[in-house]
């Protein structure tokens, strides 16, 4: 457990294994490295991992006050430069597909492979005017009162039947503990960045592969449209948090990908 100085910001991480492939865990919104604890298990003999939390959030600070992909993108860029990490494969989970994204289109050469965890489902899906007032007046309601709303937001979309309580309480409990500014500011801009998504996917040079839930359907025919080449591995009876849900069965998917990046 370690941190890493850049600027005014100290980001917290784990390191472990060994090999010469390196995998990159970055982890969601509103949690923290810990939920990639089984994959370290899993992988440690085979690999050299790091896992980092994403500041302003589990254990990193920073003193900024804007809290954006891009940003995140540069935290990502500086560790990987100033570790002097090679062959990095990152996996990033929800809204770090985003900053996966921003941080594979900088082209830096130690990326060979890039694995999205339940996200990208929604490109070029139209959503229903109902159903943006809805979300529009849930997060009014998260501004209002984060500590409550945040957790309750969780229960309501981000579980399959199946999740475990102790899975449940723990992402809740995590959500509630979130520095409110940080958690709205980085939210609403994640919601803009998905705008720019199948432009910057376009853009992309490097095969996108997903292994996503398929709790809800991701939208091939997006995918297909906008990417040069990804490939999708579903998850079955899942929530939003396979790793920590079913650990095994995602790590064997996990496996898969990677003996195909290297």
């Amino acid at each position: 457990m370690k941190y890493l100085k850049y600027n005014s910001t100290n980001i917290f991480y784990t390191s472990e294994g060994e090999g010469d492939t390196t995998l990159l865990f970055l982890h969601g919104w509103g949690i923290d490295n810990y939920y990639w604890s089984n994959q370290f298990t899993y992988f440690r003999n085979k690999y050299m991992l790091y896992a980092i939390d994403l500041p302003g959030f589990g254990r990193s600070t920073s003193n900024r006050t804007d809290w954006t992909v891009e940003e995140y993108c540069n935290d990502v860029v500086h560790f990987i430069d100033n570790l002097r990490l090679k062959k990095v494969i990152l996996i990033g989970h929800s809204m770090s597909g985003d900053i996966m994204l921003e941080t594979a289109l900088k082209g830096n050469p130690a990326i060979i492979g890039l694995i999205g965890i339940d996200n990208f489902k929604t490109i070029d899906v139209q959503f229903s005017q109902e159903l943006m007032k809805e979300m529009n007046s849930f997060f009014e309601l998260m501004q209002k009162d984060f500590k409550t709303y945040a957790p309750a937001y969780a229960e309501r979309v981000l579980f399959h039947p199946s999740t475990d309580s102790i899975v449940r309480e723990k992402v809740k409990n995590d959500f509630a503990r979130l520095d409110p500014k940080v958690g709205m500011s980085s939210l609403i801009d994640v919601m803009k960045y998905a705008e720019q998504e199948p432009e910057k996917l376009s853009l992309l040079n490097l095969k996108l592969n997903l292994v996503n839930s398929d709790a809800s359907p991701t939208n091939i025919e997006g995918l297909k449209k906008h990417c040069k080449s990804f490939e999708l591995f579903e998850i079955h009876e899942t929530g939003h948090y396979p790793m920590i849900e079913k650990p095994a069965e995602f790590n064997r998917q996990l496996q898969k990908v990677i003996n195909n990046l290297h």
